[in-house]
């Protein structure tokens, strides 16, 4: 099975949206709605992760190289 990370973070956000709503909404919509919700804030969490982690390498890699130059009597 493949790692998970936000699946526990994304099935409590849902849990307090079920709980906000209120029994009387959440009983109209059936739990495989709500564990469609669950997936996409679980994708929405993996999607910003993954897009701080690039930057991030993006930004080590400039570094890097700016660093190499530097080593080389280039700057």
């Amino acid at each position: 099975m493949h790692d998970r990370p936000h699946k526990a973070h994304a099935d409590r956000i849902v849990k307090q949206f079920r709980e906000e709503v209120g029994e009387t909404i959440a009983a109209e919509v059936n739990d495989r709605d709500f564990d469609g919700l669950s997936v996409m804030i679980e994708s929405a969490l993996n999607t910003a992760v993954m897009d701080a982690l690039n930057a991030t390498v993006e930004e080590i890699q400039q570094l890097a190289d700016h660093t190499r130059k530097r080593a080389a009597g280039e700057l």
